[in-house]
């Protein structure tokens, strides 16, 4: 596609390619920024729940500054097109959801290539071409149209997430690596990693 908004070919440079949940996620992002008047976050000030791990979430990352390494960004394994926002300073949370007729009108006979695709078996030439045409109607479809026609926007309240902490480390029994003390489990009276402790398990 060309035209692109520069921030938007930013957002494409970071995660590699464009398709249409970087696109998604880009406007996820972009209107986060104008409900909720933000700046991109440089320290925990902004906190987003995402409910999958698409594409989507790497134009988060980039453009509203929640990443897994600074802790403001909370995974949540759901498979949902649903961002929720958290502005720490103002108190503000919104809850941004994908209206279900989005790739809902994408053909049948897109979803049946997407599955024979998913399913490792490989594609017509005519099927490519029909794939390629659907994938840039459906980018075109999520740059061009208004917020409304594309999400639902919410205000919610929910509890704040805990800002990310330090903790100490111990080392593996079996293995001898470092790992957080919260995460490390206890056997025998000794510290194991979590797969460690899981092959110890077996064992028994």
């Amino acid at each position: 596609m060309e035209d692109l908004p520069s921030e938007l070919k930013n957002v494409v440079q970071f995660h590699g390619h464009l398709c249409p949940g970087l696109v998604l996620g880009y406007r996820v992002a972009i209107l986060a920024k104008k409900e909720l008047d933000l700046r991109r976050s440089e320290d925990e000030e902004l906190v987003a729940i995402v409910e999958n791990d698409s594409c989507a979430v790497d134009a988060i990352q980039y453009i509203n500054g929640a990443t897994f390494g600074k802790g403001n960004l909370v995974f949540q394994d759901h498979g949902l097109h649903a961002y929720t926002f958290i502005e720490r300073n103002s108190g503000k949370q919104i809850r941004i959801e994908l209206k279900a007729d989005v790739f809902n009108d994408a053909s049948d006979q897109r979803h049946k290539i997407l599955k024979k695709l998913n399913e490792d078996i490989p594609l017509t030439e005519e099927e490519k071409t029909i794939l390629q045409q659907s994938r840039q109607e459906l980018l075109k479809k999520i740059l061009k149209s208004p917020d409304k026609e594309l999400f639902d926007v919410k205000k919610i309240k929910i509890e704040v997430p805990e800002k990310a902490r330090v903790f100490h480390s111990v080392q593996c029994s079996k293995c001898g690596l470092m790992v957080m003390e919260t995460r490390a489990r206890v056997l025998n009276q000794k510290f194991y990693c979590i797969p460690c402790w899981e092959s110890e398990l077996e064992k028994k």
